[in-house]
């Protein structure tokens, strides 16, 4: 059953005010999606830090912050267990 006082947006930072409480995971795998920035489950995509295939971060053209992808897909939030 879908915990319905969660948001179907989030970021880093927020909102909401506990973004550090939710965890995003793919509906299709399952997965636990790592390293995500911004979430829209209602839109249907999430954005990401890029990683290399040795997993260190790549940063974008500018040089000055990591590299962010948009990957459309179904996503779903829940607070990360307590405990």
């Amino acid at each position: 059953m879908a915990d319905e006082t969660l948001p179907t947006y989030a970021k880093a930072g927020g909102p909401p005010d506990d973004w550090t409480e939710i965890q995003v995971f793919d509906v299709a795998t399952g997965a636990r999606v790592e390293d995500v920035v911004e979430v829209n489950t209602a839109e249907g995509w999430a954005e990401v830090y890029v990683r290399d295939e040795r997993g260190r971060y790549i940063l974008s053209p500018t040089g000055r912050e990591v590299a962010v992808e948009r990957i459309p897909g179904d996503f779903r939030l829940q607070r990360r267990p307590v405990g």
